[in-house]
C-alpha cells in the first residue's frame, strides 16, 4: 500500500503525530505514524466510513467528574450502538481511544463495583 497520509489531527511536531491512512478501492489501512513499519490495521472501506460517520453523529459529552474550570477537565466520551470513543477534554483534537460499546460498559460497571473506586 502506497500513498500514506498523516491524519489531519497530527501536528507538525513528533510529539503530536498519531496515525496515517491510505486507501484502496475496497479498504482503508491505518498505521502508527511514529512506527510505520509495525502493524497495520486494514478495514473494509464501507465499515470505516460508517464508523467515522457514527462518531460524528454521536456527539461528545464531558465526564460527570469534570468540573467547570480548565483544571478539572477530564475526559469526554461519544457513544454509538457499537462503539464508545474516549478523548482528553483538554485536547480534543488529539488521539481518541475507541472500544466496543459492550466492552466499555462492562469496564464502567467493574469500576463502579470495585472497592478502590470510591472517591478519595
Amino acid at each position: 500500500m502506497d500513498n500514506w497520509r498523516k491524519s489531519s489531527y497530527s501536528g507538525p511536531d513528533d510529539g503530536n503525530e498519531c496515525v496515517e491512512i491510505t486507501t484502496t478501492p475496497t479498504h482503508i489501512a491505518v498505521r502508527d505514524s511514529k512506527a510505520p513499519a509495525r502493524a497495520i490495521l486494514t478495514v473494509p472501506a464501507g465499515a470505516f466510513t460508517a464508523f467515522i460517520e457514527d462518531l460524528k453523529k454521536a456527539g461528545w459529552r464531558k465526564s460527570s467528574y469534570s468540573g467547570p474550570d480548565d483544571g478539572n477537565n477530564c475526559v469526554e466520551i461519544a457513544t454509538t450502538p457499537t462503539r464508545t470513543a474516549v478523548r482528553d477534554s483538554k485536547t480534543p483534537t488529539r488521539a481518541t481511544l475507541t472500544f466496543p460499546t459492550p466492552t466499555f460498559n462492562l469496564f464502567l460497571e467493574a469500576l463502579k463495583t470495585s472497592p478502590s473506586a470510591s472517591p478519595r
